[in-house]
């Protein structure tokens, strides 16, 4: 029987946290199916993390539970510190402009400090991780259950992609703006999502990724309600500002005091913050799955202020003892369940929580019929076996091919499935291929495309060697050209413009004035070239300007230029990139475009060079140091060095431009079977497209420490 992991922050029977209720649930409907290990700490309190448990091993319910001892727990008062530089981030940028995934407020956490927030908020458990690391290959999948804890983010690092599914449990809240977050969830094979107002806030703020809506089952045994001798509104959960306590105390003390009546206000569960003491608000703290359902049974609402749910099992759990809800609608998922269900009223101010209250508690017929609605509703959404379908589901997607594109420039490898002689279906040889299609102009063909660059000559070249270098790299001139926006009167300016083959593209296809720049070493500041398009005979004035990119300053003033073009230049650079990502940084206007394109130090060949005992190194070169690659990166490498140093990422793919050769060093059949999870990430060049944050050119230069060694910062 194959295995299942399930990774989560704490479990413990007497947690009630919508997380580790979650776990617990996927734990026991998997177990019939797979052997299932719950990977957790021993903490139990959400404020420090401390252990509280023993490590090792517990056997409950046919699960196995297995406990690491927690390294670092919440750092207070210095996570504390970082919370509140987040919100105060967080309320900057938010100023005058809707939230929105564009938002951005990490504009100036580099990920060095955004994994420090992570870390220090706990619970962070080096054993757990180092199991991962170790032991992953004893799973089938490997579920991580929310988004937000070091047992998730850090966790999500030490497995191979295709073998771990996120369950990010996520809302609208800050920490899910940061980019870190993102990147982590781009490591999963598959998201499992509770509801579609999750999943579009996951498309919000994370843009478009693989997965489902699993959702979770709810308990719908009904129950005989408790006895009161005053109507009640109740609520169940953790008492704290993030669920929106302190509103509905705010709210329900206003209401009391304009409608005075017997009516109370009952709470169970963790009080983190202090309850009003008030004749009618009544605290009991935690009580039993039994006590809590009757509670249900028995209020005359079950109101939930939360603006910050992905499911909120309770509330449908009041739903299912047919009592009708009164919910915040700042929350999309409550606004969902209310909306399709017709479950109950939502309320976003006191005047429309006191309206809705009002009008039901005086028309009983009404709340009888929004609770009949809010049963049936559970019924035939969140039941058991419909939810361990879709769940077994996911977890054996984990070993079938590559989940689609997960957007953002991202092209699924062409995939075709063929029999072989023995009636046995395989994949072809071209599944790795990593080939998007071409973005020819409008009205242009390939072949035509393809004879007109090749006629182009730059004075000074050798004409056969020219040629051959069109040829060759005809595809990534033309991947590039379609990332500069087609927009008019654009101030573009392309380094390393020589041998002005995506110049010559831009000169024709965009309404573009071109400010060039090359480096030859030579003494002169300015120079000119020309290029001839033998095609027709045009003869083009290429006017440059010489100087050295991760030296000099730029000779361009601040925010002057609509368009860089950094093409085939990062690898080439000696010492410091970001002092060129910088310069660049400085020259674009707010919201101005980079394109970075870069051979891909991942790309199949070396995969493939370095399985055969092959040396992936650049030669050296007889045009000197700046004549080989000094440096080559990946995806991740490229995303992370603009997202520390004020850009946001639009669009960022590889794609293969030559022919491959891949397996002239190994047989392709052989390591398909460890490599096509990570197909998307296979091409040999990077083509990147993204944008100058508004605000970041105040921001100092951010030299992480994964790129630079011994490095004298200024």
């Amino acid at each position: 029987m194959s295995r299942v992991a399930i990774v989560v922050q704490r479990c413990h029977e007497e947690i009630v946290g919508g997380s580790e209720s979650l776990a617990w649930q996927y734990a026991t409907l998997l177990r019939e199916a797979y052997e299932v290990d719950v990977l957790t700490t021993t903490a139990l309190d959400t404020t420090y993390w401390i252990n509280a448990l023993p490590e090792g091993l517990e056997r409950r319910d046919g699960v196995a539970i297995r406990r690491f001892k927690v390294t670092t727990g919440r750092s207070n008062p210095y996570w504390g510190k970082l919370h509140h530089r987040l919100t105060e981030s967080f309320n900057t940028f938010a100023v005058g402009r809707r939230r929105s995934a564009n938002l951005n407020c990490n504009l100036r956490w580099s990920i060095p400090l955004q994994e420090e927030f992570i870390l220090h908020q706990g619970p962070h458990s080096e054993p757990l991780l180092h199991f991962l690391k170790e032991r992953w290959r004893d799973y089938r999948a490997v579920i991580f259950v929310t988004y937000l804890y070091p047992t998730t983010y850090f966790g999500l690092q030490q497995i191979p992609p295709r073998q771990a599914l996120l369950a990010p449990t996520l809302h609208d809240e800050q920490p899910a703006y940061l980019s870190a977050f993102k990147h982590a969830a781009e490591r999963a094979r598959a998201m499992i999502w509770l509801t579609e107002a999750e999943r579009r806030v996951g498309l919000k703020l994370w843009g478009e990724l693989p997965g489902s809506v699993v959702a979770m089952s709810i308990d719908t045994q009904l129950h005989r309600p408790a006895r009161s001798p005053s109507p009640y509104l109740l609520y169940c959960g953790r008492i704290d500002p993030n669920k929106g306590c302190p509103e509905l105390f705010k709210h329900f003390i206003k209401y009391k005091a304009y409608h005075p009546s017997k009516l109370k206000l009952v709470l169970t569960g963790k009080d983190d913050l202090d309850i009003p003491d008030h004749a009618d608000i009544e605290f009991r703290g935690f009580v039993s799955n039994e006590e809590k359902f009757r509670l249900m049974a028995g209020a005359s609402l079950y109101v939930m202020p939360s603006p910050n749910e992905s499911f909120s099992i309770v509330t449908l759990e009041a739903m299912a003892q047919r009592t009708p809800v009164l919910a915040s609608g700042t929350s999309e998922v409550l606004f969902d369940h209310v909306r399709k269900s017709g479950a109950g009223m939502i309320y976003r101010d006191y005047e429309g929580f006191a309206a809705a209250l009002g009008e039901l508690l005086a028309d009983k017929d009404k709340r009888a019929e929004m609770g009949a609605k809010g049963r049936e509703y559970v019924l035939s959404n969140y039941q058991p076996e419909r939810v361990r379908a879709a769940l077994i589901e996911a977890v054996e997607s984990c070993g079938e091919e590559p989940a689609p594109s997960r957007g953002g420039g991202h092209t699924k490898p062409r995939v075709e499935r063929v029999k072989n002689e023995r009636g046995v279906t395989e994949l072809n040889k071209d599944e790795l291929l990593n080939s998007p299609p071409l973005p020819l102009p409008q009205g242009w063909t390939e072949a035509e495309l393809r004879e007109w660059v090749a006629s182009v000559l730059v004075e000074g070249g050798p004409p056969a060697e020219m040629r051959a270098y069109a040829v060759e790299d005809f595809k990534r001139f033309v991947y590039t050209l379609g990332l500069v926006p087609e927009k008019p009167r654009l101030d573009v300016l392309e380094l390393g413009a020589n041998p002005y083959f995506t110049t010559t593209l831009l000169h024709k296809f965009r309404d573009a004035r071109l400010h060039l720049a090359n480096f030859f070493g030579h003494p002169e500041q300015e120079a000119a070239q020309n290029v001839t398009i033998g095609k027709t005979g045009e003869v083009i004035n290429f006017p440059y300007k010489q100087f050295n990119i991760e030296e000099d300053t730029f000779p361009y003033e601040d925010k002057s230029l609509d368009v860089v073009l950094f093409c085939e230049i990062i690898e080439h650079l000696l010492s410091d990139p970001v002092h060129a990502i910088v310069e660049i940084r400085r020259v674009l206007k707010p919201g101005g475009t980079l394109v970075i394109t870069t051979p891909n130090v991942a790309r199949l060949d070396n995969v493939c060079k370095l399985i055969g005992g092959e040396n992936i190194y650049d030669p050296y070169s007889g045009y000197g140091p700046y004549g080989r690659h000094n440096r080559e990166y990946n995806k991740h490498d490229l995303h992370r060095l603009l997202t520390v140093n004020g850009f946001h990422v639009n669009t960022i793919f590889s794609a293969d431009v030559h022919e491959r050769y891949a397996d002239s060093y190994v047989d392709l059949e052989k390591i398909k079977p460890l490599v096509r999870h990570r197909a998307p990430d296979l091409g040999q060049y990077i083509f990147c497209q993204s944008t100058v944050n508004e605000t970041s050119a105040a921001s100092p230069a951010v030299r992480p420490e994964w790129l630079y060694r011994s490095y004298q910062q200024s």
